[in-house]
């Protein structure tokens, strides 16, 4: 049986801020994010902390592009704040303690019973026909044919993670184009698949493009790490990037 006790640690909260929360009507996934966030600043006494996507799906077992959607939807109602750190391996994220400028969701515009009946009226209903077709039956496509078409090289978890990211999934028709494209990438960046892919879940991206240049920074770091013989190329500065995406492909 749970037996917490405060003397084993505790996050500070200003009442202000608690009645602040008790008055706005936050979605589930997106009040866990922000818990996230209180545990990670104010329970270590800090304003601010590099929290990366890996550790809110940890701690909530959300996946990744519901945490990525969930960031958003506490940035639009501004009761968060992303600080942007050169060279920073993880964004930064911080409270906004003006709870003024919260953004509250919009209220559900209902119709009332009179209006309702009104249009049933002046509206007779046209009698059914019932008309038969013959139904036709298509083989549908499960989850273990689709992972039997992706490549061995390609993380299948982040693979659908970014489909689930995406506002139109890709078809298996499209996937040997987009993981030529994904191999080529990868190549140019000298960067892991995973990594390109993580990138467009974390933005958002509904493509794939160049790895930033401060996602190429750590790639070399990792390999400098390793011992990879590629080290003194990777020095050498190896390919660059403005850090802006690629135009979108529109097959994709």
């Amino acid at each position: 049986m749970a037996n917490p006790q405060k003397e084993n640690g505790y996050t500070a909260i200003a009442n202000e801020i608690m009645d602040a929360l008790c008055h706005i009507r936050i979605p589930g996934e997106e009040r866990q994010v922000l818990d996230c966030i209180f545990r990670k600043t104010y329970g270590w006494e800090k304003t601010e902390d590099a929290i990366a996507l890996s550790q809110f799906c940890d701690m909530t077992g959300i996946k990744k592009p519901a945490i990525v959607r969930a960031i958003k939807g506490l940035l639009s109602k501004k009761i968060i704040f992303i600080i942007e750190k050169d060279n920073a391996v993880a964004k930064v994220y911080k409270i906004n303690k003006d709870f003024d400028q919260w953004k509250p969701l919009s209220k559900k515009i209902t119709l009332s019973k009179k209006i309702t009946t009104v249009i049933e009226k002046d509206n007779p209903s046209l009698s059914k026909k019932s008309t038969t077709k013959p139904t036709t039956t298509k083989p549908s496509i499960t989850k273990d044919i689709i992972n039997s078409e992706i490549p061995e090289w390609v993380p299948v978890e982040v693979f659908n993670e970014y489909q689930e990211s995406r506002s139109k999934k890709l078809k298996p028709s499209s996937f040997e184009k987009f993981f030529i494209r994904l191999r080529r990438l990868s190549e140019s960046s000298r960067a892991s698949p995973e990594q390109i892919l993580n990138q467009s879940i974390e933005n958002g991206w509904q493509g794939i493009f160049l790895l930033k240049a401060e996602g190429k920074e750590n790639a070399g770091n990792q390999r400098r790490n390793s011992g990879s013989k590629q080290q003194a190329h990777g020095q050498a500065g190896g390919a660059q990037s403005d850090g802006e995406p690629w135009p979108a492909d529109q097959e994709y």
